[in-house]
């Protein structure tokens, strides 16, 4: 199943792809795999968005979801 993808330029120092892109993913994919399948550490996500709403990492994955993940808010 395919998945639209959007993740924050923030993550591109722990090696994982950024900006939008499709990505394929197996059945029952949760937001906790797919971090560990993009090189994404689960301590510096902030918010991991789905169709406009916040999910927990146990969230599962239906074909077509648009993601969002972003880091913590930092700043000064």
């Amino acid at each position: 199943m395919k998945i639209g993808v959007e993740v924050n330029d923030f993550f591109r120092r722990y090696g994982s792809r950024v900006g939008r892109f499709e990505l394929e993913i197996g059945e029952n994919t949760s937001v906790q795999a797919l971090l560990q399948k993009l090189n994404i550490p689960a301590d510096k996500v902030g918010f991991v968005i789905v169709n406009q709403k916040r999910v927990d990492n146990d969230y599962v994955f239906s074909d077509n979801d648009s993601v969002y993940i972003t880091p913590f808010a930092t700043g000064g």
